[in-house]
């Protein structure tokens, strides 16, 4: 009992993207999902994709290549653990993931901040991303509003978690502070404070079918 107070109670002063994997894993259950970019970590009860053939995934698939072997509005979640930072395209990346999407499904996206080391150490990581790297096609982003003709899809933030590097991490007001305002943070102190990775949490918008 006394455990169980205390995840509350840590939930509520520290919340962690982690904290939500029972209710996504619980949705992906619900419906059809894909996972993007598996590695060794298959997920039942998604559809598992990756390009390397020894891990044996459900399907063979070059996520720099498009369009992806999915039919449009198959899936009502889509899951892409630190996977985006290795390809080529992120706008287009995402411009098929929402095709491949239902109307409202949900999309869970992990990336290393672009202050992070790990960002850099490996040589595989091709696109380095920002806490505001999404806000371009989210309606009433500020910078959806000055450059959201990039692309036409949508999509709306449900979550979004910056997360620390080391201690920082583990400083409640500091996390707090960072996650309100991440572009003062990303503009002064991302190089003092570092970021480790962000996480989102994001509903699809589809237009409406005539």
């Amino acid at each position: 009992m006394i455990k169980r107070y205390a995840r509350k109670i840590r939930k509520m002063v520290l919340p962690m993207w982690q904290d939500i994997w029972p209710d996504m894993m619980a949705r992906a259950e619900r419906g059809s999902a894909l996972q993007l970019g598996c590695g060794t970590a298959k997920l039942k009860p998604f559809l598992n994709a990756d390009l390397n053939l020894s891990i044996g995934p459900d399907i063979v698939c070059d996520l720099d290549r498009r369009p992806y072997p999915f039919k449009t509005d198959s899936f009502d979640v889509v899951l892409a653990l630190s996977i985006l930072e290795h390809l080529n395209d992120f706008f287009s990346v995402m411009e098929e993931i929402h095709r491949i999407s239902k109307d409202g499904a949900a999309v869970y996206i992990l990336v290393p901040h672009f202050s992070s080391a790990a960002a850099f150490v490996d040589p595989t990581h091709r696109t380095h991303l920002s806490a505001r790297s999404c806000d371009y096609f989210v309606p009433g982003a500020d910078l959806e509003k000055e450059y959201g003709f990039y692309k036409t899809y949508r999509y709306a933030i449900i979550r979004r978690d910056i997360n620390l590097q080391g201690c920082f991490n583990y400083i409640p007001p500091l996390r707090w502070f960072v996650n309100r305002c991440p572009a003062f943070w990303e503009n002064y102190l991302c190089f003092i404070i570092r970021g480790a990775g962000v996480f989102w949490e994001l509903k699809v918008i589809k237009p409406a079918k005539e």
